[in-house]
């Protein structure tokens, strides 16, 4: 049984996976070296983590003594080529998501967006090549700047019940400005996208996923755990080779 570990900005998502067969998801709000020891249950022989900050050195330590483990790096065997130009920088959340993305959609071109923290796409071409992508602010994330870089505008959380496009309030127009302008950057994206790749397939992830997909125009296909899905391929990739 594989144990899959994904250290996000916000967030550590976990999951079981029994060859292929994902359980025992979860996202946790708070995780700590008892959280790790709890979920590293009975029959678990190997661990793949990806982090896109540090974590604790014990957290290492007892993950290399007790299991077979991998930390993903740019020196990890993946299975697509990967083109990016500076591969030292490459997020390796979007590194997986892109990886996942190809496993589920081969030899099709399709573009994997995360909608968490950051909007990241990545786009991997129908040859298995991960071509790149973008990064932009996600919803808290642009609700924040304006609080952060103004004198009066208020801290607003996210409101996706809101659907106005003219605001009549100050928080109005920053709901409308925020998260309108948020689903037509995506939709902007995947049309730019669209039309020089007409077959593309558009996978989507991330916190935001449910109102996104509630709100956009076009057809998606909702992962709600793409990258520990892809993290699971590249495990199984390496162990293979082995």
């Amino acid at each position: 049984m594989n144990l899959i570990i994904d250290i996000g900005n916000t967030s550590v998502k976990t999951a079981l996976f029994n060859g292929n067969k994902i359980s025992q998801a979860k996202v946790h709000s708070a995780f700590t070296f008892n959280t790790l020891k709890a979920i590293s249950t009975k029959g678990i022989e190997n661990v793949i983590l990806c982090t896109v900050k540090d974590y604790p050195v014990e957290w290492k330590n007892y993950l290399q003594k007790n299991f077979n483990f991998i930390e993903l790096n740019e020196k990890t065997p993946v299975p697509i080529k990967n083109d990016y130009r500076d591969k030292a920088t490459l997020g390796k959340d979007r590194l997986a998501s892109a990886v996942a993305a190809n496993n589920i959609y081969p030899g099709k071109n399709v573009l994997a967006i995360n909608a968490g923290t950051c909007i990241t796409c990545d786009f991997v071409d129908k040859n298995g090549v991960y071509k790149g992508g973008s990064i932009s602010p996600g919803l808290e994330m642009r609700f924040k700047a304006m609080h952060t870089f103004t004198g009066r505008l208020p801290l607003l959380k996210p409101d996706t019940k809101f659907k106005g496009l003219v605001g009549k309030t100050t928080k109005e127009s920053m709901l409308a400005g925020a998260q309108q302008g948020m689903l037509k950057e995506i939709e902007g994206i995947i049309a730019a996208y669209t039309s020089k790749y007409p077959n593309l397939q558009i996978i989507m992830s991330g916190g935001s996923l449910l109102w996104l997909k509630a709100s956009l125009s076009m057809k998606i296909n909702s992962q709600p755990f793409l990258t520990l899905k892809g993290l699971n391929v590249i495990l199984a990739s390496c162990l293979s080779k082995k």
